[in-house]
């Protein structure tokens, strides 16, 4: 198939890369030389306008109607990885009413491929079929849900698990090693590895899911006298 993916940030180079081997991938991005750059790498097209049998975006959540209007009407058949689902196939459907429809969302960073990839088909076909099975021939696992499911299971592994963690790394101080504890420990590596990422990524998740709110409550509560935390702690486990 001719595929056309938008955007070439790092989940839109993965995504070319991944298709590219059965399919000729053309790229596009709101920047050029970002898009040529990665089109170089590849030894894959850039967009040179026309129609595609499939158009697959990779652009930041906050982005995707604009993106998709821009594109509006140039494939029959779209899938996106966009990580939210809800917004996003409520811009694909005004987009593109006729075509074949899937959301996808990659649950880890291109460099930690494989893993898991939720999937929501909307109007599925044979197109859209043969990009999930590309993306399971390069090993990694299809997870089949609901837009409710995805988006509600997203508050807590994303904006709350995010936001823990960046509260964790906002509040501790650096500590001699041998002080840190089993929990202590793999609590501070998360808040490295979460505070060294891409900052803009974990905004948009902010942005879109609740959770942080939900969260500082949480903190509240926990801020209080022990007897109340050895209450806290009996809620969880029941």
């Amino acid at each position: 198939m001719n595929v056309l993916v938008v955007g070439a940030g790092a989940m839109g180079r993965w995504l070319a890369e991944r298709l590219s081997a059965e399919h000729a991938v053309a790229v596009t991005d709101i920047d050029p030389e970002r898009a040529a750059g990665v089109a170089a790498d590849l030894d894959v097209a850039t967009d040179t306008g026309g129609q595609y049998d499939l158009v697959a975006f990779a652009v930041p959540m906050s982005t995707v109607e604009t993106a998709t209007r821009e594109h509006a009407g140039r494939a029959d058949a779209v899938i996106d990885v966009t990580g939210e689902m809800r917004d996003t196939l409520a811009a694909l459907r005004e987009s593109f009413p006729d075509a074949a429809r899937v959301s996808t969302h990659p649950l880890f960073a291109p460099a930690n491929e494989p893993g898991t990839i939720a999937v929501v088909e909307d109007t599925p076909d044979d197109r859209t079929n043969r990009i999930l099975d590309a993306l399971t021939d390069a090993g990694n696992e299809l997870y089949r849900t609901s837009i409710a499911e995805h988006d509600e299971a997203m508050e807590t592994v994303q904006a709350k698990a995010h936001a823990a963690v960046l509260a964790f790394a906002l509040a501790t101080d650096d500590v001699p090693e041998p002080f840190h504890t089993p929990i202590s420990e793999p609590l501070a590596e998360l808040a490295d590895a979460v505070t060294t990422g891409d900052s803009a990524v974990y905004a948009e998740i902010q942005g879109r899911f609740d959770g942080a709110v939900e969260l500082a409550a949480a903190a509240e509560r926990v801020a209080t006298d022990a007897e109340s935390v050895a209450a806290l702690f009996e809620e969880v486990t029941e």
